[in-house]
């Protein structure tokens, strides 16, 4: 799977791209928030997606797939896990900040472009 998801990211990206890392939830979070939309649950147009980067799909220089998931489950050694929640609050916080700040512009239409 991950030689299909190299030549992939290479295809798509001219080359330039590397694969490093899964993303297997964000498509089921996606799917579900579609079917909520669907029975007017959700709306689409306030849904904002954040992605970090925090679990590598091979193990690097460092070790084997083994050692890799043993460090993972100790959220030690190559998990990006505190860089991603770091980094998800860097760029989440400004726009909580604005949306909780000035919700009377926001609370009967979403920023931007409809």
């Amino acid at each position: 799977m991950n030689a299909w998801a190299e030549r992939w990211v290479s295809y798509w990206t001219g080359g330039r791209g590397t694969f490093v890392m899964t993303a297997e939830e964000d498509a089921g979070i996606m799917q579900s928030l579609t079917f909520l939309a669907q029975a007017g649950r959700v709306d689409m147009h306030r849904v904002l997606v954040l992605r970090t980067a925090s679990d590598y799909a091979m193990p690097g220089d460092r070790g084997d797939a083994a050692s890799l998931l043993a460090q993972d489950a100790s959220k030690s050694g190559e998990s990006a896990y505190r860089e991603a929640l770091e980094a998800a609050y860097r760029v989440a916080s400004p726009v909580v900040d604005e949306l909780s700040t000035h919700w009377e512009l926001y609370r009967d239409h979403a920023p931007g472009p409809r």
